[in-house]
């Protein structure tokens, strides 16, 4: 007797677009966003299950490209990561034209980025950023994949600054559930020298690969994700930062996703 099983079977893709539209309402104003962006990989990336999870640590030299655009700015964005062998060489650049009744400007922002890949588990970087006119910043991070089974795996990230001013630490935990359903859950913490601790958290439960919801903490953050087809998906989100001490902001945003 043959008893019914699930599987799933990986799709991959090279090329990730999205058109994005976000909603900002403080207290006394608004200001909406609008944002273009892709992202080509040189091979294919498989997914592990939800067609928007992949490996943790990715391996696979990309180029990308942005735009956004406010009520009183635009920006564009170009970056690459190039993988020869265990090293990885990336850079980006950046412009940003600012047009207000405070500030009419525009702003460049250039970054280079070294890393090794000391095993398919684990990799350290270090990255210097610099504005036009300012000071270079060095900001370096070691990324860490422990796999649990051949999809299940636990990873951890952590960023500092050469001060050791700044501290992130982030992890998240990928299950696959019973029945073809998925969870993921995401701890952040960060620290800095003249402020106060910060801590955050998420969860994404996925009742099968193109159907998810999700929810964030410390900002509250609420929303669903939907692929109509293996290539084509939508997502919807509410986030307010009334738990903080800052002034409330209501952000609504919705993302429309091409991959192939």
């Amino acid at each position: 007797m043959l008893l019914p099983t699930t599987s799933v079977i990986a799709a991959e893709y090279q090329s990730f677009s999205d058109v994005s539209y976000s909603r900002f309402d403080a207290k006394h104003s608004h200001s909406n966003f609008y944002g273009v962006s892709t992202r080509y990989f040189l091979d294919k990336r498989a997914s592990l299950g939800p067609l928007n999870e992949f490996e943790y640590i990715n391996t696979i030299s990309n180029v990308s490209g942005h735009y956004s655009h406010s009520d009183n700015s635009d920006r564009y964005n170009v970056a690459g990561e190039l993988f020869l062998n265990d090293f990885v060489i990336g850079g980006g650049y950046s412009y940003t034209d600012y047009d207000s009744s405070f500030i009419n400007d525009s702003e460049k922002h250039y970054n280079a980025n070294l890393g090794y890949l000391i095993s398919e588990n684990f990799i350290v970087h270090a990255n210097a950023g610099k504005v036009d006119g300012g000071k270079t910043n060095y900001n370096f991070s070691s990324s860490y994949n422990h796999q649990l089974n051949d999809k299940d795996y636990i990873g951890f990230t952590f960023n500092t600054d050469d001060d050791f001013d700044y501290r992130h630490l982030s992890s998240k935990y990928y299950k696959s559930l019973e029945g073809g359903q998925y969870l993921t859950l995401g701890l952040n913490y960060q620290n800095h020298r003249d402020s106060d601790n910060y801590l955050s958290g998420n969860i994404n439960f996925y009742f099968n690969e193109k159907t998810s919801v999700f929810a964030g903490y410390d900002n509250y953050t609420f929303g669903a994700e939907y692929f109509f087809n293996n290539n084509y998906s939508l997502n919807a989100r509410y986030q307010s930062n009334a738990s903080s001490h800052l002034s409330d902001l209501d952000i609504y945003s919705v993302n429309f996703t091409a991959q192939f």
